[in-house]
């Protein structure tokens, strides 16, 4: 288990391979939980429940033919109406082919985005929906289309469920204490922070390189995505993207008008970004820190999917507090510390009611 355990937390290794690895293992802890698990991701889950990863949303896309006969690609199409008839998103993708396969798709895929044909039955309603509307016009061929960026995230998940499974034998165990512990924090002691943006012009580019700079002085190991592309002659802006979001112990997403121009609409790299922040925050709801610079209204910079949650002003934060209430989220300490509930409670004091009398 040293060596897998080590594999996994260094990203090393195909997940596919490494789950076959890992899978005799679990057996002998007994472990059926984390044993179907890994036989689901190895051959797929056919009808079984798929995990949220598995789902991306994306759209639908046609080759259609007008009433003249001629034929238009990759038309995006709107399937309010069909999805509300059959009572599910046909948008999302589900994918439930086994990991090696997804992997494998993964190497040779050269776009940003995939196309998965869809099934002749949804063709064929869709092509009844849009015939109602649009006299004449033939929906020959139908597909998703969904971002790169939503199947590169499924190893990533499975690597992390996998490191989970098998930290937790260990606990239950009691074997590999320390070693676990010790491959935890093996190299890199502190807290790693991700710094997200949408790109605006150089001045407000470099105000967020420095407020990286800022953290890592202050002891934060902050990253962002210039810090990858310096070091990288091509990187792969994508999956740094989810790389940097699904490794960091805190993501800080400074919020802007066209961050929230770009998140509404799910549009560009800050779209895919916000989707996969909106799945993280249903479990994971103190990972995400989100922040203004105050210099703009916070219901001009609010993306639609956030709204209620709390936005740290920067500005005042410095101000007021020199950064404190930043700081205790990334550390996750309270600020207000109280008191331990003591043992003896007050004795509340009665009053007697006299007899009623006129």
């Amino acid at each position: 288990m040293k060596e897998l355990l080590r594999k996994l937390l260094n990203n090393e290794g195909k997940v596919s391979l490494l789950l076959l690895e890992a899978l005799e293992l679990v057996e002998t802890s007994g472990d059926k939980d984390l044993v179907n698990y890994i036989e689901n991701e190895l051959n797929g889950y056919k009808s079984r429940e798929l995990p949220n990863y598995r789902k991306i949303k994306g759209e639908i896309i046609a080759d259609i033919q007008n009433p003249y006969g001629r034929l238009e690609k990759n038309i995006p199409i709107n399937i309010g109406k069909l999805s509300e008839e059959i009572g599910l998103d046909v948008t999302v993708v589900q994918v439930y082919d086994g990991i090696g396969f997804v992997e494998e798709n993964l190497n040779h895929l050269s776009s940003s985005n995939v196309n998965r044909p869809l099934p002749e039955p949804l063709v064929e309603s869709l092509n009844q929906i849009v015939q109602y509307n649009n006299p004449g016009v033939t929906v020959i061929s139908a597909a998703h289309r969904f971002s790169k960026t939503g199947l590169q995230h499924i190893p990533i998940k499975v690597r992390e469920e996998l490191i989970k499974g098998l930290q937790n034998i260990n606990k239950r165990s009691k074997e590999n204490t320390e070693l676990v512990e010790k491959i935890e924090v093996e190299g890199d002691k502190k807290i790693k922070v991700f710094v997200t943006y949408a790109w605006e012009d150089n001045n407000y580019n470099d105000k967020i390189i420095s407020f990286v700079d800022f953290l890592r002085k202050k002891g934060f190991d902050a990253t962002m995505d210039r810090g990858a592309t310096q070091n990288e002659t091509a990187t792969n802006l994508n999956k740094m993207m989810v790389t940097g979001i699904n490794q960091a112990d805190k993501v800080i997403v400074v919020l802007s008008a066209k961050y929230k121009k770009k998140a509404d609409v799910f549009e560009g790299g800050v779209g895919t970004e916000f989707q996969i922040i909106l799945e993280e925050l249903k479990t994971k709801i103190n990972k995400f820190i989100f922040v203004s610079f105050g210099d703009e209204e916070f219901e001009k910079i609010v993306p639609t999917g956030i709204i209620g949650r709390e936005i740290l002003d920067l500005k005042k934060d410095q101000d007021d507090n020199d950064f404190n209430l930043l700081f205790s989220k990334i550390l996750s300490r309270n600020v207000i510390q109280f008191s331990d509930v003591e043992e003896n409670i007050p004795e509340v004091k009665t009053r007697e009611i006299k007899p009623f009398k006129l």
